[in-house]
């Protein structure tokens, strides 16, 4: 075994409050000590890298990626998508089971993580289509897919329009002990919609989706969790009443979850008054005060964990007029240097931002990850917050490259990251 050490790093660890200058030992992969200070010499160490007080942190945890393979190779290859994963600093991801074939039965994921397992790089998991080919009548195996090491259930991006339906995935999922990932959208509210409805809409003449959509499925699925008691979870919650709802739906003890994305706090509706259809999202950019309420809802935990919500699109189906356009964007490239935005904006802490990307999603999940703690997998990330850099999707690692923060100005690069001690990504 060599052992290294990664000296004068400074230390942001969340799970064990550690923020501060130190070092950090690794030895086969394992993480064998980390400390405040200056270290003691020690004959035992292999190697030394000199972090310059770039921040260690653990690595990002992403649970919402989209997988363009398999299926649809020609938007994204999995390896690319590993490693543009890798170049943002996540070391785990979670991707949904939208691909083709669908992802609802026990081999398909087996198939995907193994094809991760020998690229290498970020740790790859699969969450289980809840219901067979995402149609949302018939429940699909989720005893087999749990088997086989599905770390939830969801129906991607449409909410399950069938109450009864929702009862029974939720009551399995509770025998499981998985959580269900709800993209909450009343699809008869918005199935004609162009983007946010309000005054914004009225003005561009497009067809508007009220934001109501979003919290009536919160509020019926929360109904059908007190009797259930399972663990539900809202992705990529975008409206001040869905927060609301969350807020209390948690306050009554509920095991109640939810996540957000860059977008939905760093860009609101007006953005689409240029008629780009890289501002077209899946749920759409909000109003100011909604693009608020999710700044308020990290800030006080409501909203657990922050994901890139990474959707490969065909720049083809983005050259349309807005309305005909695919909803979508490539986000794992800029999800770190985005959400340290909000840390130099003073509008959240950097362990919380930390935390919100590591621990939060990796114990929504269950898996491994998110802590620096001695025993655990070294996974971890070396970054520097104050790198400034312009985003140009041109440079991004993964092979779709429609940002909605195209020209946009950022601080914040990823000098390394790892996975069991070994760099997946090296700036140099």
């Amino acid at each position: 075994m060599t052992t290294t050490r990664f000296l004068n790093a400074h230390l942001v660890d969340p799970s064990q409050s550690i923020d501060g200058i130190g070092y950090m030992d690794i030895d086969g992969g394992v993480i064998t000590a980390i400390n405040l200070g200056t270290p003691t010499k020690n004959s035992k160490i292999d190697k030394i890298i000199d972090c310059r007080e770039a921040m260690l942190a653990p690595g990002i945890v992403d649970m919402r990626v989209q997988s363009a393979d398999p299926g649809s190779e020609h938007l994204e290859s999995l390896p690319t998508l590993l490693a543009a994963a890798a170049k943002g600093g996540i070391t785990a991801l979670a991707c949904l089971p939208n691909t083709n074939p669908v992802i609802d039965e026990a081999s398909t994921i087996d198939s995907l993580c193994l094809r991760a397992s020998r690229i290498g790089g970020p740790r790859l998991y699969a969450y289980g289509a809840a219901t067979k080919a995402l149609a949302g009548n018939e429940m699909a195996e989720l005893g087999l897919m749990a088997e086989a090491g599905a770390v939830g259930f969801t129906n991607c991006t449409s909410s399950i329009p069938d109450s009864l339906v929702m009862r029974r995935l939720l009551a399995y999922s509770n025998m499981l002990d998985k959580p269900f990932i709800q993209h909450c959208e009343d699809r008869a509210l918005t199935r004609e919609g162009e983007m946010n409805e309000g005054e914004t809409s009225t003005r561009l003449g497009l067809i508007g989706s009220p934001s109501e959509a979003e919290v009536i499925i919160i509020d019926r699925d929360l109904h059908l969790l007190r009797r259930t008691r399972a663990r539900y979870h809202v992705a990529h919650i975008s409206t001040r009443a869905g927060i609301d709802a969350v807020r209390k739906a948690k306050i009554e003890g509920l095991a109640v979850t939810a996540d957000t994305s860059p977008p939905y706090f760093l860009l609101n509706e007006l953005a689409v008054s240029t008629y780009n259809t890289a501002f077209k999202l899946s749920p759409p950019l909000r109003s100011e005060d909604d693009r608020k309420a999710v700044i308020e809802g990290l800030a006080d935990g409501t909203i657990d964990a922050i994901s890139s919500d990474h959707t490969p699109v065909d720049r083809d189906a983005k050259m349309q007029p807005f309305g005909q356009a695919q909803p979508g964007a490539s986000a794992v490239d800029t999800l770190l240097a985005l959400c340290l935005t909000l840390v130099h904006q003073g509008q959240i802490s950097m362990t919380r931002m930390i935390e919100a990307l590591s621990i939060a999603p990796a114990s929504i999940l269950d898996i491994d990850g998110g802590t620096l703690t001695p025993g655990g997998a070294a996974d971890f990330i070396l970054f520097r917050p104050n790198s400034s850099w312009i985003i140009n999707g041109a440079n991004f690692m993964s092979d779709s490259r429609i940002t909605p923060f195209e020209a946009h100005p950022v601080q914040g690069l990823v000098d390394a990251t790892y996975v069991s001690g070994k760099a997946v990504f090296t700036r140099d």
